[in-house]
């Protein structure tokens, strides 16, 4: 009978493989296996945990949000504030776009429209006149353009034309003397007439900057193309018709009559 080996407990085991390599091969090392355990130390931990917290796009935004609405030294973070709006521009530049526009266009053009001075027509001005109490027609020819075709007659309407002459050279005084006429500018709705519409136009935009409540120039003026004097035969009843110093007894003799048959 053949007798096995004896190994012992502390001896290595042996290479029972006793062909040896040859010499041509060469030996691959072997790879190096390292624990997460021994990677992630606690100086590693105490490095890396504020650099995920700077790189992560969602951290580090939660972290700029909560510097503007909770600093940590009582201040704003201008800085935080300016890159948040440059990043809602950014991201929303038709929206913003649409904002600019509707601010810097069209809200200027609706108070521009609302508060300018506007034309009107001689027959929409009588209109204005006849019904609304608070309306008023200032009359700004000169004393000569005056003594040759009065103002129109408004007895008829239970109003009188205001009579101011304009002057270029003196608006303070022309504005004065307006003002002194109508016990409130700021309720007062002004109804401007000249020979023409060359400074009626100029005077309404007078009028609105120095507070009064609206501001309209006649087209046409009083003689002018499809002026108060053009129209009237046609479009307006006689007691406010305009008329030659001649004509004035005339026209005041037929206002008489009309408010007699009215009674």
């Amino acid at each position: 009978m053949t007798s096995l080996p004896i190994i012992s407990a502390s001896s290595p085991p042996r290479n029972l493989n006793l062909t040896k390599p040859s010499s041509s091969t060469s030996q691959t090392p072997k790879p190096i296996h390292i624990s997460p355990k021994q990677l992630l130390t606690k100086t590693h931990l105490s490095l890396t945990i504020p650099q995920l917290i700077l790189t992560s796009p969602v951290l580090a935004s939660e972290s700029s949000f909560d510097s503007i609405s909770d600093p940590p030294t009582g201040k704003i973070d201008l800085e935080s504030i300016l890159v948040t709006i440059d990043n809602f521009f950014n991201k929303y530049p038709f929206f913003v776009a649409g904002c600019t526009f509707m601010y810097l266009v069209v809200y200027p053009a609706v108070i521009f429209y609302l508060r300018k001075y506007k034309p009107i027509s001689a027959m929409n001005a009588f209109r204005k006149l006849k019904n609304e109490p608070d309306s008023q027609l200032l009359d700004i020819r000169d004393e000569k353009t005056l003594a040759l075709l009065a103002s129109p007659n408004l007895k008829f309407l239970g109003k009188s034309s205001v009579q101011v002459p304009f002057s270029e050279s003196d608006e303070e005084e022309f504005l004065k003397r307006v003002k002194g006429c109508f016990s409130v500018p700021e309720d007062t709705v002004v109804c401007v007439l000249d020979n023409f519409d060359g400074n009626s136009s100029k005077v309404a935009e007078l009028l609105i900057e120095n507070g009064f409540k609206e501001a309209y120039y006649i087209r046409g003026g009083a003689r002018g193309k499809n002026g108060w004097l053009a129209i009237q035969e046609e479009l307006l009843p006689p007691p406010v018709h305009m008329y030659t110093a001649k004509n004035v007894n005339s026209s005041n003799n037929n206002e008489a009559s009309v408010v007699g048959t009215e009674n």
